[in-house]
């Protein structure tokens, strides 16, 4: 590999392993950038048992010693790296060309942002989330304020921000003064990995497969979930960690689903494939990757409006969507059940919708994404050199 190769830092709150859709697209994205030559440095914390291995040549990793105390306890990431690692990120922020950083709101991506002004670094940001629907009207009203303050100030900051679905872009549009306009680079999909199956496979079992997969968090719309458990003719099965996980349910709609804990992505596959319909009733999120690994295995999904509003370009007839926004909790619940019993009393629906499902997922590849931010690197090293 030539000495002259664009060194990257990319910088997250996690690794891959930690279970976040965040993390999945940093890991992938960084692995399709070291095959284009490019050099990455990826700093990121978690526990030390979710560093990466496997790691190709022109990949280095360094894991940030993290406390995390509210995650396990209310499912809210809050890492905070120690003094080490801190110092560790600010001399690699010196020695790179240009920063990666994924979402601005965990501390130690904020003092990437922060590092790299200090060291004349050029910035490309990605954004995953905007607002969150927090149950808590408190919890609501301090990430809007920390959105429209120190959210602002990170992305006006950035030399590029990409947001990777089109509302949390429109979300942040009226809060910023940009640099330079903001970018739409969704994320891609591993097609070898996450192929079709075109029909469900053979089983005793009458009721229609329906799952879930995700942290077990409020963003996720796990407290609906929780009311659509029971639905005759459907047997569940949930994908997933976290403190509001159907164990902390009551025994009726516990017993109505099979957990399946934490898997691995080709364990993931199989379970798509094998389900009739995806269920994700989450909103404040940009563009929820397993929406798209599942369409491309073929099986449809159901997503609030809000997500459904983030596909760049969507089909109704594997897309199926339900409003979920501007309603009190039990009316979002029953609007979640009574548009999975429509779909479930329409099981010839859901089987023809597994072919538009897959070519539906064509659109989108980790090819094209990792081209697109080799480019953004390009342009804003030039426009640093430039300037200088």
């Amino acid at each position: 590999m030539a000495a002259s190769a664009t060194r990257v830092l990319q910088v997250s709150a996690f690794f891959a392993a930690h279970g976040g859709g965040i993390e999945a697209v940093a890991d992938r994205l960084a692995r399709e950038l070291v095959a284009r030559g490019l050099l990455v440095h990826w700093i990121a914390g978690g526990s030390a048992s979710e560093s990466p291995h496997d790691l190709p040549a022109g990949l280095g990793i360094d894991h940030a010693g993290t406390w995390d105390p509210l995650e396990r306890r209310v499912g809210l990431p809050l890492p905070l790296w120690s003094p080490a690692a801190l110092s560790r990120l600010w001399r690699a922020v010196g020695q790179a060309d240009v920063l990666h950083v994924h979402d601005y709101i965990y501390l130690p991506t904020l003092l990437a942002l922060v590092f790299a002004r200090l060291r004349s670094k050029p910035v490309v940001l990605t954004q995953h989330i905007g607002e969150i629907g927090f149950a808590s009207a408190a919890a609501r009203a301090v990430l809007r304020a920390l959105n429209a303050s120190v959210g602002a100030w990170a992305l006006s900051r950035a030399a590029r921000v990409a947001f990777v679905g089109q509302p949390v872009m429109q979300y942040f549009e009226p809060r910023v003064h940009w640099r330079r306009a903001p970018l739409l680079v969704p994320n891609g999909v591993d097609h070898e990995r996450f192929a079709p199956a075109w029909a469900l496979p053979p089983t005793n079992d009458r009721r229609l497969p329906l799952l879930f997969v995700g942290r077990f968090v409020e963003k996720k719309g796990l407290a609906l979930l929780r009311h659509a458990a029971r639905i005759d003719g459907v047997r569940w099965r949930f994908i997933g960690w976290g403190p509001l996980g159907p164990e902390s349910w009551p025994a009726e709609e516990r017993a109505a689903v099979e957990l399946m804990g934490r898997l691995p992505a080709a364990a993931i596959a199989a379970h798509y494939r094998s389900a009739a319909l995806l269920v994700l009733p989450s909103t404040g999120e940009g563009f929820p990757l397993v929406l798209q690994e599942a369409l491309a295995c073929g099986t449809p999904v159901l997503v609030s409006t809000e997500v459904f509003e983030a596909f760049p370009q969507a089909d109704g007839r594997c897309v199926f969507h339900v409003e979920l926004r501007g309603t009190d909790r039990v009316a979002a619940a029953l609007a979640l059940r009574g548009r999975i019993e429509a779909l479930v009393a329409a099981p010839t629906l859901l089987a023809e919708a597994r072919a538009p499902a897959v070519a539906l997922a064509q659109q989108w590849s980790w090819s094209a994404c990792a081209d697109r931010y080799r480019a953004l690197y390009a342009e804003v090293i030039d426009e640093l050199t430039a300037a200088h």
